[in-house]
């Protein structure tokens, strides 16, 4: 699973005089706003969450400290665990992506 494209691909929310502009039934959804916010965010830290068992990885593999078949074995669960949180983050920022898709940037005034 590949990343989602990136917010920038996304219409961004209304701003003030965006929004004066609309008729006067309809106002900014706040949900808009906020799950694009949250899109933004996420989209812009989930390399640090995609990244974050690297650093044992290439500590276990660049040392002798560590030889044999446990070793193997546990580095061959780190690198699968590795693989999960990787797929885990993309599904984070699809499953946002895909919120944020459904939902309109204006809404009927109440």
């Amino acid at each position: 699973m590949a990343a989602p494209p990136p917010p920038g691909s996304l219409p961004p929310p209304l701003d003030e005089a965006a929004a004066v502009s609309l008729p006067p039934t309809e106002q900014p959804n706040p949900l808009y706003r906020q799950l694009y916010q949250s899109y933004v965010d996420a989209y812009g830290s989930i390399g640090q969450l995609r990244k974050a068992l690297d650093p044992a990885l290439k500590t276990l593999r660049g040392t002798d400290a560590w030889l044999g078949p446990e070793a193997r074995e546990w580095g061959g669960q780190l690198d699968a665990r590795r693989g999960h949180l990787q797929k885990a983050a993309d599904r984070i920022l699809w499953d946002i992506y895909d919120r944020l898709s459904a939902t309109q940037r204006v809404i009927t005034r109440i």
